[in-house]
């Protein structure tokens, strides 16, 4: 009979409880991309959670668009800021990651982008590229394209005029005039295996925040994924904006964006709705509502009463600054966004 040496026996001990402590760290998803994930991402990687970050495939305006045009690479924006967010490598490689080139030929790449988009080629598959990524960055949690496919987003204006491809929601003056009625894709595109599997193992899915129609509803878009969200057992949340887009989502409550979402669940309700009751300063409000008109800032609304609401002050103490913001490479962020940890303890310690 063969023996097992004590020191063999104590490495195999440590192996099962570190496997264990993985099994029970609650399997978390979230899906949409932009500075919404961002945002969400930046407070639960705080927290002991297995974290699988599911991402937009349709960005195709600035450095992505014109990466996507020239390299046939899929686009890296949102899972650039993604991977940022749960980044936990030194403070300069997380700053290399994020840095935006000025003044040069490369003027509005950003090097994470340049940098996935190369490894994408070297690597021949952009989930690869994503791994390796996250592997340099040391990221808390894996992040995951939606899809592979070439996936290309069609808006449709209340006037029923078609627009083509997501830049046109921030570039084109007719969304913010006309309205958006809804998104569509030019084609159909299936989901990536290890997005729809990451949904059904999942403790818990949380949709949004984000752009409803430039980040969320794309992913929804994606064939397979309303699917795996009905069938998944995971306690579903959304995460309502704090504040609505002029055109977009014009005097949007909160329930507002609960329904949406809930359209493309196939017949699936979600759980848990969180909403933000906190009042943004008086001069910032007058700013954001001059820009984005009446019914800039999320009401509630009258939610279902099968749906569990939490509402709490999700705002952050301070504002960030533009000239902060610029530092950080978060444009927008002047802007009224959803604090981070608030936001993911709003999520995990009330749920």
């Amino acid at each position: 009979m063969v023996g097992t040496t004590p020191g063999v026996m104590q490495k195999q001990s440590s192996r099962t409880r570190t496997q264990r402590a993985q099994k029970k760290r609650p399997r978390v998803v979230t899906i949409g991309g932009g500075t919404g994930s961002f945002v969400l991402l930046s407070g639960l990687k705080e927290y002991p959670v297995a974290i699988s970050a599911i991402v937009a495939m349709a960005d195709d305006g600035g450095s992505t668009g014109v990466l996507r045009d020239e390299m046939g690479v899929l686009p890296p924006g949102d899972v650039r800021q993604c991977l940022a967010a749960l980044a936990r490598a030194t403070p300069e490689v997380r700053e290399l990651f994020s840095y935006r080139f000025t003044n040069s030929g490369l003027e509005g790449h950003s090097m994470g982008n340049l940098f996935l988009s190369v490894l994408e080629k070297i690597t021949g598959s952009f989930p690869k590229a994503v791994a390796v990524a996250g592997n340099i960055l040391n990221a808390y949690g894996r992040v995951i394209p939606v899809t592979q496919g070439d996936m290309r987003l069609v808006v449709e204006l209340n006037d029923g005029v078609l627009m083509h491809g997501e830049h046109t929601l921030d570039s084109d003056e007719r969304v913010r005039t006309v309205g958006v009625r809804s998104v569509t894709t030019t084609h159909p595109v299936e989901a990536y295996d290890e997005a729809c599997n990451a949904i059904t193992n999942a403790d818990l899915v949380i949709i949004g925040p984000g752009d409803l129609y430039g980040s969320i509803i794309p992913n929804l878009l994606v064939h397979g994924i309303p699917e795996a969200l009905h069938d998944t057992s995971a306690r579903i949340i959304v995460v309502a904006n704090v504040t609505n887009k002029k055109g977009l989502t014009e005097g949007f409550t909160a329930t507002d964006y609960l329904t949406a979402i809930e359209q493309y669940l196939l017949g699936r309700h979600a759980d848990v709705l969180v909403h933000n009751t906190a009042a943004p300063s008086t001069s910032l409000a007058s700013r954001y509502s001059a820009q984005e008109g009446e019914g800039a800032f999320v009401a509630l609304g009258t939610p279902s009463k099968r749906c569990h609401v939490i509402a709490a002050d999700l705002l952050p103490d301070a504002v960030m600054s533009e000239t902060q913001a610029d530092a950080a490479h978060l444009p927008g962020q002047s802007f009224i966004r959803h604090d981070s940890a608030k936001l993911a303890a709003a999520i995990l310690e009330h749920r």
